[in-house]
């Protein structure tokens, strides 16, 4: 089916439109085709995919903690650095 439009400079074009008559709908995802683990894949899952990203996972969060420890004493220096050379004491 063709329909006449305007196009951005307002002058008179076709164009060809695909008009089923209803509201498109998504395509929804397909969560009851999935199956229980076995107790090897689980374990192997556990082994080889979880404890050495966990592992990885830790040790980054330990170093983040460290920094932003260091960045609240670092701050309280300045405050304390700047509230003692502006008052001259």
């Amino acid at each position: 089916m063709k329909k006449k439009i305007l196009d951005s400079w307002k002058r008179p074009v076709e164009i060809e439109v695909f008009d089923t008559g209803r509201i498109p709908q998504q395509t929804e995802l397909q969560l009851n085709m999935t199956r229980e683990a076995t107790p090897e894949e689980h374990k192997e899952w556990i082994e080889k995919e979880l404890l050495p990203l966990g592992d990885i996972q830790l040790k980054f969060v330990a170093m983040m903690s460290v920094i932003q420890i260091a960045t609240l004493g670092f701050m309280l220096l300045s405050f304390w650095l700047i509230g003692h050379f502006a008052t001259g004491e």
